[in-house]
């Protein structure tokens, strides 16, 4: 059995809470035969019907009693059997109730005056609201996690939420003066993940600013079944999560880029091959745990942004808003031809109307390039022509462009299509090809 089998086999069957209400009792009675402490504890649990059944105070009792006075000469046997007399339920017993292990933080030994370390019992949501969608969005180091999250949240008019970014914020302006945000920041620069009791507590705090948030994008969280089990317990169940798959050697390449770019400090090569250890580690538990819900939609990220983003906005339609037309299902989508001169303010515009109605951008020369660069028979096919000197087939980029445009209109995503038609024959021949057949308009 390897590390994984290990956890999923934790938790799949309430190991960790049984863990805790062991331990709890045990730090609280100190008795001085542990193991028969714990012997009565286990024969508890089967009578209770298995672990699942275990709460963190299961194994105290939650009567009341006066602390009898002081006695130096009395053992601490006798002291447990006098205040703490048997019950035909349970033997041990106290005299005040203590709150779980899970609420005190174990990250500041020194200031625990903080009510900042502890995770307090609040309402997340209010409860005379609806309570907005929420989907989270996970995928390994570089794959694209940031980028979809913002385009859902900007189509469906959802809040966006970074964790990344809430703790990196905290760490700037706390790192300095506060010796548990120091240590965070030098977990997170090393790879690990941050401690999963701060992690939480920071979502809570970010989601109660945004009381009228109709949904919620979560990007890069949980990164393990444990975050997942701990956002479910203290905020809610997820609506959808969305997993973007992609090669390790395609995560490389692209947090090297984000390296160059940004100077983020986890994007260190030590911190990198860390962080990607960590999510190998952790992916499969965590992704057969929303599937065994039914939560989650596995893409495969190594495609092109807008191609991903597609396949996101027909799931996100048709799970979270069955009650609506899916855009898949529509008959009319928006097939744009942008005609312009140069200096004409031709990018400007097809900015807004790519903001404004979500449209996907296609040129054929961006389709060829993208297309002699890939490893496909025609892609090699092209090249081998342009390496020799002969012109391309006529109809090269028409065919290109129409497929394309065919198959984003099938998916349900209006496109915008620029740099084209050059003349009528094209023109006549675009429109045979896409709108005869889809069902589109000009």
């Amino acid at each position: 059995m390897n590390t994984n089998d290990a956890k999923e086999y934790l938790t799949r069957r309430e190991i960790p809470q049984l863990f805790e209400s062991l331990l709890t009792g045990l730090m609280y009675y100190k008795p001085d035969d542990p193991i028969d402490y714990l012997e009565v504890c286990l024969k508890r649990v089967r009578e209770l019907g298995g672990p699942d059944q275990v709460r963190w105070d299961t194994f105290i009792s939650q009567e009341k009693k006066a602390l009898p006075p002081l006695n130096g000469g009395q053992s601490r046997r006798s002291f447990f059997r006098n205040v703490l007399p048997d019950s035909p339920n349970f033997p041990y017993r106290h005299y005040d109730r203590l709150p779980p292990i899970s609420q005190f933080s174990i990250e500041s030994d020194s200031d625990l005056s903080e009510t900042a370390e502890l995770i307090e019992e609040y309402e997340v949501f209010d409860p005379s609201r609806p309570r907005p969608k929420i989907i989270l969005v996970i995928g390994g180091p570089g794959s694209g996690k940031g980028t979809q999250s913002l385009k859902i949240a900007e189509r469906y008019g959802f809040q966006y939420v970074s964790v990344g970014e809430l703790l990196r914020k905290k760490m700037i302006h706390n790192a300095t003066s506060n010796r548990k945000w120091s240590l965070i920041a030098k977990i997170i620069t090393n790879g690990e993940l941050a401690p999963q009791e701060t992690t939480i507590t920071e979502i809570k705090q970010k989601i109660m600013k945004i009381p009228d948030a109709n949904g919620i994008v979560i990007d890069g969280f949980p990164r393990d079944v444990g975050q997942a089990l701990s956002f479910e317990d203290q905020i809610c169940s997820p609506d959808l999560v969305v997993f973007l798959s992609c090669a390790n050697h395609r995560l490389k390449e692209r947090l090297e880029k984000r390296a160059q770019a940004t100077g983020r400090p986890d994007d260190n090569p030590k911190a990198t091959e860390r962080r990607l250890t960590n999510f190998k580690q952790n992916t499969i538990p965590l992704v057969k745990y929303f599937q065994e819900r039914g939560l989650i939609i596995t893409l495969d990220a190594d495609r092109d942004e807008e191609e991903v983003f597609c396949d996101i906005s027909m799931t996100v339609d048709n799970k979270l808003f069955p009650s609506k037309q899916p855009i898949a299902g529509r008959n009319f989508v928006l097939n744009v031809i942008l005609i312009s001169g140069p200096g004409s303010g031709k990018a400007v515009q097809c900015e807004r109307m790519e903001e404004r109605f979500g449209l996907r951008r296609l040129s054929p020369g961006d389709l060829l390039c993208s297309e002699l660069r890939s490893n496909s028979e025609r892609g090699r096919f092209l090249r081998d022509l342009l390496e020799s000197g002969e012109m391309l087939p006529e109809d090269t980029l028409l065919e290109l462009l129409c497929e394309s445009v065919v198959l984003s209109l099938q998916h349900g995503r209006g496109v915008l299509v620029i740099n084209f038609p050059r003349d009528i024959r094209q023109a006549e021949e675009y429109e045979a090809k896409v709108l005869g057949g889809e069902g589109g308009r000009w």
